[in-house]
């Protein structure tokens, strides 16, 4: 392995980097589209990446270099085998990981999510032993808590996650037993002076690491970014012509992964659809956005690169979040030049600015987010100002370039403190 002066070196004088991703389902969803995102924008910056995965799906299959990118692709290694149900250990799984990273030679490794693989968060430790630098990505609560990703009103995560956790049944599931154990393990893993480093995809994130971690070692917010060339406004026209959309209807989008999700607020889209059903036209994406009457049903869309597509069908994009730690859609939307209306939860205000490009709203509920909805559907140069601005809120703090130099500016902090 390299050695950890000489990669303090290369970020000092901002040579090219070995870097190492690894998470659970490759570029699959939104943790693994803002992966994937996050590669690319090394590949800007001019370094030498790879991936390791445990399962990959066809969104691995899309071309993802970035126009003018300088550095090189190694590809993506799955470990569809590396599970419990093969009949795994934690230690063989270890060995397993390991041997890909030990292969590679990384100079850094960024650790996404892992829960879906069910891989043990002793994989960090064992990291640390094998690479001059290991950082994980926060995409959610996961690594602060006993193992919910969101813990709602929950605070337990603050002073010691245990068996009385009513969040046992949520994604991903946790056994009661375990709790109190994985809890004190996040903080053997992420405290102290040789801390496994933190970036937070939010303010808001950041924050509560740092509420809950005590004795963090080092952790600071490095905003996702997209490609900001993509996700740019499609003639409306067309993309309605496309999309076999009415031409003259306002349209209002709205989705998510799995939209039955309970914290991505499906029933607020449905309240509000079918209050609104005789002013305007309503569009869903997402698992299970089928079945409701009179709204255009998109389903889950895994390439991508149809997505500017619909957001450029549509005239308002409306999030439905009880719970958001960045808000990946929030963000496409803005790109794309639509207004948004969303509640101010977590760190949606960080994407989605008040007046700026989003009426935000402060009580949960389908009332304030209609009456909002209705102030874009009466005002076309609100829908125009406000969509405006979110397209050039991305072009200035949200795009690939950005996410690299917040990335550069990450590892010099980090340098600074080893």
């Amino acid at each position: 392995m390299t050695d950890c002066n000489r990669v303090k070196e290369k970020i000092q004088q901002n040579e090219r980097l070995k870097v190492l991703f690894l998470n659970d389902v490759g570029f699959q969803y939104g943790a693994g589209i803002a992966h994937l995102r996050q590669i690319q924008s090394f590949l800007l910056l001019g370094h030498e990446v790879k991936g390791v995965c445990w399962m990959q799906g066809p969104e691995g299959d899309i071309p993802f270099m970035p126009h003018n990118a300088k550095g090189a692709w190694r590809g993506m290694t799955c470990l569809s085998n590396t599970h419990y149900d093969h009949g795994c250990t934690d230690s063989e799984i270890m060995a397993s990981i390991l041997h890909e990273v030990d292969s590679f030679g990384p100079d850094v490794v960024i650790v996404g999510n892992l829960h879906a693989a069910k891989w043990p968060l002793e994989v960090f430790l064992a990291l640390q032993e094998a690479s001059p630098l290991v950082v994980a990505y926060m995409h959610d609560c996961y690594l602060l808590s006993g193992g919910c990703a969101y813990p709602g009103t929950c605070r337990l995560y603050e002073s010691g996650c245990d068996d009385s956790c009513k969040s046992t049944d949520a994604y991903p599931p946790i056994n009661p037993a375990e709790i109190q154990e994985k809890w004190e393990l996040r903080r053997k893993i992420f405290c102290g002076p040789q801390g496994v480093p933190i970036a937070t995809n939010s303010r808001w994130t950041l924050e509560m690491a740092r509420q809950s971690l005590d004795g963090l070692h080092f952790a600071d917010v490095v905003y996702l970014g997209l490609d900001e060339q993509l996700f740019r406004p499609i003639k409306r026209s067309l993309a309605r012509r496309l999309l076999h959309l009415p031409e003259e209807e306002i349209i209002v989008l709205c989705g998510a992964t799995d939209v039955k999700v309970p914290r991505k607020g499906g029933h607020i889209f449905r309240d509000i659809a079918t209050e609104m059903h005789d002013r305007a036209g309503f569009m869903i994406f997402g698992w299970n956005s089928a079945g409701l009457e009179g709204v255009y049903a998109a389903g889950q869309i895994r390439d991508y690169r149809l997505m500017p597509l619909f957001y450029s069908a549509a005239d308002i994009f409306m999030g439905t979040s009880l719970e958001e730690a960045f808000g990946q859609t929030l963000c496409e939307a803005a790109a794309c030049g639509l207004p948004i209306v969303a509640f101010n939860v977590g760190g949606v205000p960080e994407v989605a600015r008040h007046d700026v490009n989003a009426r935000l709203v402060d009580s949960i509920g389908a009332e304030e987010v209609l009456k909002e909805i209705l102030f874009f559907v009466g005002d076309p140069h609100a829908r125009q100002k406000f969509g405006s601005a979110g397209r050039a809120l991305v072009e200035k703090e949200f795009s690939l370039e950005s996410q690299g130099k917040r990335w550069t500016e990450y590892f010099v902090g980090l340098v600074q403190e080893m």
